[in-house]
């Protein structure tokens, strides 16, 4: 079974078991390519729960409204059951309402995501990167930390010696730490990817993509999830209308995988707190 197929089946137990808020709000960007934060939307259960969704650029927004169309007062688990769909916009709103049920029930489940740290890096490493990360390539070139990119844009390609750019995602298997990019959820990427980091040190997933229960990832040697928590969906959601940074209604998380109960234990918790 497929990392996101394993989601999907998790997602459903939680659904089937306890019966998480209905969908108040999905908010979906105007199309606005000057603005900040424009390619996400936002699904915000009855209790204030919301989950991040990122907006391809390519995708019709017009066949993503018609998605959520009728979505007011439904059980969320009708946008997520979406998350294999072949369509990328549908796909990517999944994601968010999987997210939003996820944060929910981590929160009924009393467990705390841990907010995220800086990760550290020295020219002894040698990093793996899944997607470009434009701020993060800057600091590692600076320390003179040795890089290699995979992207799916071949134009991108490029190598000076220490900074490579390639579509073969076989060259991670050089790179003793690995950051890859939630989007390979998105855009089911992730299975191919993760066989090629096999051998590094530490492997993290990051992105706002990345709010779903991180149990099949880190059954497959990912070592840490980073994510965006948000603590205040309407702040966020009226931040995101005016095209204004996020600020302080989103938290960054890293969830290590040495320090995460399973959704075993997790599952647990949260029938009792129910009873």
């Amino acid at each position: 079974m497929s990392i996101v197929a394993e989601i999907l089946a998790l997602t459903r137990i939680i659904h089937d078991d306890f019966e998480p808020p209905r969908v108040d709000r999905v908010y979906v960007p105007p199309v606005r390519h000057d603005k900040a934060h424009a390619d996400f939307g936002l699904v915000i259960l009855d209790d204030g729960s919301a989950g991040l969704f990122y907006v391809p650029q390519e995708e019709s927004l017009s066949r993503l409204r018609e998605a959520i169309g009728g979505s007011t007062g439904a059980a969320a688990w009708t946008l997520a059951r979406d998350l294999m769909s072949r369509d990328a916009g549908r796909r990517g709103l999944a994601f968010g309402a999987a997210s939003a049920i996820s944060q929910w029930f981590l929160q009924r489940a009393g467990f705390a995501t841990p907010a995220a740290h800086r990760m550290a890096y020295t020219p002894q490493d040698h990093v793996g990167m899944v997607g470009l990360f434009p701020s993060l390539v800057e600091r590692l070139r600076a320390g003179g930390v040795p890089l290699t990119v995979v992207e799916q844009r071949s134009e991108l390609a490029q190598s000076d010696g220490e900074f490579t750019v390639s579509t073969d995602p076989a060259l991670l298997g050089s790179c003793n730490k690995i950051l890859c990019t939630a989007a390979t959820l998105l855009n089911d990427t992730i299975d191919d990817i993760l066989p090629h980091c096999a051998g590094a040190d530490r492997i993290t997933v990051i992105g706002p993509s990345a709010g779903c229960l991180p149990d099949p990832l880190f059954a497959r040697g990912v070592h840490a999830v980073g994510g965006s928590r948000v603590l205040d969906a309407h702040d966020l959601l009226a931040r995101m209308q005016a095209g204004e940074p996020w600020r302080d209604a989103v938290e960054k998380t890293m969830l290590e995988a040495d320090h995460y109960p399973g959704f075993s234990a997790l599952r647990s918790r949260a029938q009792r707190h129910r009873a």
